[in-house]
């Protein structure tokens, strides 16, 4: 009988967090439409390429021809897209990008909370406290903001993975050392949604291991699983990491986006009151929120009552809150490699879910347990802080959908398709990952100017294909030398018919063919042997551990 409930319990669970899932889109879904946002128009194109190109049986592209202005941009090999399949999946089998977004910020919703749960229990070994942990993770601000406010889908990705980097971390350091792939394979899918959050999850885990060295017990046994997990990590993450560092090796390029982070770091009262009013308004100002501020409050006022876990869960949380602001010296991290994360308020998400934890043991004890039966205790304690974390969140999203400034004709529809001269550059970024030397002369990428001859013509005849462009205007048949508005990339290979032509980088950092004939000139990203071999070591990799998993949970049920 107590098995059969536990059973149940897990089923109830699951059920639960589904339909939780659900509730966190759904007042945005019922809008019919996505809010702009900081990266939504980038992450809409990304989205509408790996679509358009499954529908032309190219289920892993490189080079985007599709959207982006049809310029022929090699973002497939810079910005990790594995995790953007489940949006793409769902647009393609609901016809609607709107929807298909949506079903795709249900579903990570729900891996967020079940990877929180997951975790939680394995630390503390109770579901109640687990299950609330998941429940605040879910539906904390930060997330929040991350998915509807500022659409930063890659970072809303990552933080679905934060829990396993960080328990595989702890597992590895202080816990079951046999959950050391919690670790690599976190750190994997973080890194494969959004490479900012993993050089931030790197350098934190990083501090924390070399401060906690001293206290690990079995250094040797706990340094050979942390060397496994190097090694899952790289397995699992070639399939990015193969061809980010071929075109990272072949030329140089600029840093993306780069932004002085004294000036993105706000004065910790500001960023504490803007916590505090729980607003989810595109202010600039992002941080934890009213809950989890309230959960480090009572963490400290509590703390004596808290387990060890939790307390060094609280204290880590609030030094990142605090390291987030102004407070701490930014101006010295100019100086090196962190300087490329853009925004402090990033350390937010490892906030999040440290408090989130310390959040589900405080609110396990928000009743007195002597008025009640041990399991309706557990049950009401659940009940009370869904209710406080979905009341609070919802006033939020009321508030965001209501607001002055959610109401532009940025907002995405079904349909609509973005225009805009150069000047709007955020609408597509292409002076990101496009060559150094090809970004001083973007005009000729943006407008389609090819150089015949010396002089600028604008070509009016593309035809996009899969990882490829098709040039056909009669301008460039039957001449000397070509300049086509293209950055030369590695692996791009031009044609005319089944001829191969000799190409070389010009001048401007553009690809240069010369002795064209009669016939459409076509450039194409060919995959190297490289790239292959990635793809195959990746897929393998999931599927073992899938089918370990698989077969550990088969196993552990015939033994019951």
């Amino acid at each position: 009988m107590q098995k059969i409930l536990k059973k149940c319990d897990s089923i109830v669970i699951v059920v639960l967090l589904l339909l939780l899932s659900v509730i966190f889109v759904f007042p945005l879904y019922a809008q019919h439409q996505l809010y702009f946002g900081d990266d939504l128009v980038y992450h809409i194109n990304r989205i509408r390429e790996l679509a358009d190109n499954i529908s032309h049986r190219n289920y892993f592209p490189q080079l985007y021809t599709y959207n982006y202005r049809e310029t022929g941009f090699l973002l497939g090999s810079f910005y990790p897209q594995i995790t953007l399949y489940p949006f793409v999946i769902a647009s393609l089998i609901l016809h609607s990008t709107v929807n298909g977004i949506y079903v795709g910020f249900a579903f990570y919703s729900f891996l967020s909370m079940f990877f929180m749960y997951l975790v939680v229990n394995k630390i503390c070994h109770q579901k109640d406290v687990a299950l609330i942990s998941a429940i605040i993770y879910g539906f904390c601000t930060y997330r929040t903001v991350d998915a509807f406010v500022r659409f930063a889908l890659g970072e809303y990705l990552a933080m679905v993975f934060i829990p396993l980097a960080l328990y595989g971390l702890y597992a590895i350091m202080f816990g079951n050392k046999k959950d050391w792939p919690y670790l690599g394979i976190g750190l994997s899918f973080i890194l494969l949604s959004h490479v900012l959050s993993t050089l931030l999850c790197v350098v934190i885990m990083a501090i924390l291991f070399f401060v906690g060295f001293y206290w690990m017990s079995d250094k040797k046994g706990r340094l050979i699983r942390c060397c496994y997990a190097v090694i899952l990590f790289m397995a699992s993450s070639a399939i990015y990491l193969v061809p980010f560092l071929q075109q990272q090796l072949y030329q140089e390029y600029d840093q993306p986006a780069p932004l002085d982070l004294v000036a993105t770091a706000f004065p910790l009262d500001k960023i504490f009151l803007n916590s505090l009013s729980n607003t989810f308004e595109r202010t600039g100002i992002y941080s934890i929120g009213l809950i989890l501020l309230l959960v480090m409050f009572f963490g400290f006022i509590y703390f004596s009552k808290l387990s060890k876990v939790s307390k060094i869960s609280l204290v880590i949380g609030s030094v990142i809150f605090v390291v987030s602001s102004s407070v701490f010296p930014w101006g010295i991290m100019m100086r090196t490699p962190i300087k490329v994360i853009q925004f402090p308020f990033r350390l937010s998400a490892f906030s999040s879910v440290l408090l989130s934890f310390v959040g589900g043991e405080l609110f396990s004890r928000v009743l007195p347990k002597k008025k009640f039966d041990p399991r309706f205790y557990k049950i009401a304690t659940v009940g009370v802080a869904t209710v406080i974390m979905l009341g609070t969140w919802y006033s939020g999203v009321k508030q965001f959908i209501s607001s002055p400034a959610s109401t532009t004709d940025d907002n995405f529809i079904d349909g609509k398709v973005y225009a805009g001269d150069k000047e709007r550059v955020y609408y597509w970024n292409l002076d990101q990952y496009n060559p150094k030397k090809a970004v001083e002369h973007l005009d000729d990428i943006f407008y389609h100017q090819a150089t015949v001859a010396g002089k600028k013509v604008n070509l009016q005849k593309i035809k996009s294909i899969p990882d490829g462009l098709i040039y056909e205007d009669k301008t460039l048949k039957n001449q000397k030398v070509v300049i086509l508005p293209i950055a030369n990339y590695k692996n791009l290979h031009v044609y005319q018919g089944k001829k191969e032509l000799l190409s070389s980088e010009s001048k401007t950092g553009m690809i240069e063919v010369k002795n064209t004939n009669s016939a459409p000139i076509t450039v194409r990203y060919r995959k190297s042997m490289a790239d292959k071999l990635s793809i195959f070591v990746s897929l393998t990799t999931w599927i073992v551990l899938l089918l370990v998993v698989i077969i550990k949970n088969l196993s552990k049920v015939l033994r019951k």
